[in-house]
């Protein structure tokens, strides 16, 4: 990983792909890396090939393979640590496997301004959410000991993820919450910081590489920005830029969108990568290197206020719609987005019409 500083206090981190003939072993790490990380939500079908081949192979009988499916998902619905204080996480989201993600995809990460202080509160807002969770890697490995030296911050996630094996242990590792606003106000009364995806799943199902338009479910979402308020966390801005052109989207049809996102709250929207996996693509379609990059602007600062007024809700939410835009148009041509590319604001409605 290569650092810079200039004078305003930008710190900006870049991460190189290695290739097999300089490097065959950091190639291959980051490749892996990368399709562990593309693939976790997948990870139950490993564990149910485990228990089948166990059984095959006589090293589990099937009574003791039932058995042990049977305590996994038991224990589903009585140890909730998301719901609590979660998993130890820097020693897995702040690891050198992150770094080998951001290596595979040539990934750059930038801080806008100086480094708050360590006791400042902080809510960082993420946008887009996309199809793939490339953005959890911005939140870990040395990029971010470097841009935010002495903080932490816990995700919070949609609660159907850990119902689901694989995705269930993947999350906590990443230090992951049930993003239920109980939840996420014991988080901050700890003194923890936050990170969200303000757009959620919905968001997810809009991700479209071909377009030039990435459409960003902000218009109604104001929920973040009166957490915020009502606990004197300043607002931090981020940008994804890249992400939607690292996997084809595969849409399912839209009464099955409809169908999964009303009862669990998934997004019908399965993804594509390289030689039909999950591996994400380093070339788009016309053959030029994608570069993922990440964006954090420098804080919003928020008034701490109990019960904030619906207009300062608006204002701080306005604020933070401005940042998003600021930070697309000045970063969009160093991560090739070209002069056509826009953002657009949508409701949450939009996304499942």
């Amino acid at each position: 990983m290569k650092t810079t500083k200039d004078a305003s206090d930008n710190m900006t981190c870049k991460y190189s792909r290695a290739t097999f003939r300089h490097s065959p072993l950091t190639a291959f790490k980051q490749m892996f890396a990368a399709f562990f990380f593309a693939s976790y939500f997948f990870f139950w079908i490993g564990y149910c090939v485990s228990l089948l081949v166990a059984v095959r192979f006589s090293l589990l009988s099937p009574t003791a393979a039932a058995v042990a499916a049977a305590a996994y998902i038991g224990q589903l619905f009585v140890y909730s640590p998301h719901k609590g204080r979660g998993w130890p996480y820097r020693w897995f989201l702040h690891s050198q496997l992150i770094d080998w993600v951001l290596g595979y995809y040539n990934a750059t990460c930038i801080r806008e301004g100086p480094a708050p202080p360590p006791t400042k509160p902080l809510l960082f807002a993420m946008a887009p959410h996309g199809v793939f969770g490339v953005c959890r890697a911005f939140s870990g490995g040395s990029a971010w000991r470097e841009l935010y030296p002495g903080i932490g911050a816990r995700w919070g996630s949609f609660g159907a993820a850990f119902m689901i094996p694989g995705v269930r242990e993947f999350s906590l590792c990443c230090g992951c919450l049930d993003a239920s606003r109980s939840v996420l106000v014991r988080a901050i009364q700890r003194g923890e910081n936050i990170i969200l995806l303000p757009g959620g799943s919905k968001e997810m199902m809009l991700t479209d590489g071909t377009s030039t338009a990435t459409k960003l479910v902000l218009n109604d979402r104001t929920g973040f920005v009166r957490l915020a308020i009502e606990h004197g966390m300043d607002l931090v801005p981020g940008f994804c830029f890249g992400e939607k052109w690292v996997h084809e989207t595969v849409q399912l049809p839209k009464p099955i969108q409809r169908l999964l996102y009303s009862k669990l709250r998934l997004a019908g929207v399965v993804l594509r990568g390289r030689w039909w996996t999950f591996l994400g693509h380093i070339a788009r379609p016309d053959g030029s290197d994608i570069s993922l990059g990440f964006v954090w602007g420098a804080p919003i600062a928020v008034r701490h206020e109990a019960s904030p007024s619906p207009e300062y809700i608006a204002e701080v939410h306005a604020k933070y719609i401005s940042a998003i835009q600021s930070i697309f148009d000045r970063h969009k041509g160093s991560f090739g987005y070209g002069e056509e590319e826009t953002l657009e604001m949508v409701s949450a409605k939009h996304s499942l019409n």
